[in-house]
C-alpha cells in the first residue's frame, strides 16, 4: 500500500513539475515579447518626437513637397544626357495651358493634374524641364 501511495504521489508531483516548467517557459516567452514591445514602443515614441521637430518638417517639405523658404533660390541640376529646353513639338490647343496658369501652379494643383488631368500634368512637366 505504501508503494502504491508513493507511486501515486510521484505521478502527481511529476505532472505538477512538468506543468510548472511549461508555465515558466510561457512566462519567459511572454516576458521577452513584452520587452520587445516596450523597446519598439520607445522607438516609435522617439520617431514621433523626431517627426514633430521643426527641422524634420522643413526637410520633408523640401524633399517631398518641393517647398522652399521665402527668398530662397532653387537650383535643379540635370544629368548630362538630358536635353535642356527641348521645344514642345506637340501643340494641340486643348492641351496647352495658359502662361499665367503655368506660373502660378502650386503643388496640390500639380497632384490634381497628375491624377485627374494627365494631359495638363504632362504639359506642365514638359514646360518645367
Amino acid at each position: 500500500i505504501n508503494f502504491l501511495v508513493l507511486a501515486f504521489l510521484g505521478i502527481i508531483f511529476g505532472r505538477e513539475f512538468i506543468r510548472t516548467r511549461e508555465i515558466q517557459q510561457d512566462i519567459d516567452l511572454l516576458q521577452n515579447r513584452a520587452d520587445e514591445l516596450a523597446a519598439r514602443n520607445l522607438q516609435i515614441m522617439e520617431l514621433s518626437t523626431a517627426f514633430q521637430t521643426e527641422s524634420f518638417i522643413e526637410r520633408e517639405a523640401r524633399l517631398k513637397l518641393g517647398l522652399k523658404r521665402a527668398g530662397e533660390e532653387v537650383v535643379v541640376i540635370q544629368s548630362g544626357n538630358q536635353a535642356i529646353n527641348q521645344p514642345n513639338t506637340f501643340q494641340d490647343p486643348k492641351l496647352v495651358l495658359a502662361e499665367q496658369e503655368l506660373a502660378a501652379v502650386d503643388n496640390p494643383t500639380k497632384w490634381w493634374y497628375y491624377f485627374f488631368e494627365q494631359h495638363k500634368y504632362e504639359k506642365l512637366t514638359q514646360d518645367e524641364k
